[in-house]
């Protein structure tokens, strides 16, 4: 039985050491039944730190998700949890287009009644409150807290400890009981933050990737989504 294909599109493009670190963890997703291939954008911000690196990001994602259609993917995970131009990329394929963020939210409704979602940046609060929103999550959201760290440096010791921090204070003082990691280039440091938070987290490239497994291994999905 052939695997299926899950295009996995990073923003970001010239830190190799970052990328490769990235590109490893989301790889080891890969099983008997899906093939994970991770492609970065080739143009635009290397982050998204603020919400004109989500616009200029744009062309270049649409860029990235017609050519995964193109090469055959059977679907497409955007690897970033402000889930950029989500809408826009699924008005322009005709393959499932899942964003990391919303698969994280998704399943923190049912691992608890309220998440706390903890960004890398202060700049990035407002524009989670944005989405959520847009999400109609506004009743089951119980903060959103930052840490103040570039997201190419968010692999540092001092990072992860901020986030986990930060988590803890969710967790005793805003009454999160789960916390979802604001931030997909943070996934590689999921196994310690899960280990030392007391509620569950939730890693959005394990939800994204998680979800399109589930997408692509159904039958019914298969067939809404089936190309002509």
């Amino acid at each position: 039985m052939a695997k299926s294909r899950l295009r996995v599109i990073f923003i970001g493009h010239d830190s190799e050491d970052f990328l490769r670190e990235q590109r490893t963890y989301r790889e080891a997703f890969a099983g008997p039944d899906l093939l994970v291939e991770v492609r970065s954008i080739q143009g635009g911000p290397e982050t998204v730190e603020r919400e004109i690196d989500e616009a200029e990001a744009s062309y270049w994602l649409l860029k990235e998700a017609r050519i995964a259609e193109e090469e055959g993917a059977d679907a497409i995970m955007i690897d970033c949890a402000m889930d950029p131009s989500i809408q826009a990329l699924r008005q322009a394929v005709s393959i499932p287009v899942i964003g990391a963020g919303q698969a994280a939210f998704s399943q923190a409704l049912v691992l608890g009644d309220r998440f706390s979602i903890i960004a890398p940046l202060p700049s990035l609060v407002s524009a989670y409150r944005r989405r959520i929103n847009e999400y109609c999550l506004q009743g089951r959201l119980a903060s959103i807290r930052s840490i103040s760290v570039p997201i190419l440096d968010l692999l540092s010791h001092e990072a992860v400890e901020g986030f986990i921090s930060e988590g803890i204070l969710a967790v005793e003082n805003d009454g999160a009981d789960c916390i979802v990691i604001g931030c997909t280039g943070l996934s590689p440091a999921f196994p310690e933050i899960r280990e030392r938070i007391s509620v569950p987290v939730v890693d959005p490239v394990a939800a994204g990737i998680g979800y399109a497994r589930s997408l692509t291994g159904n039958s019914f999905i298969d067939n809404q989504f089936k190309r002509s």
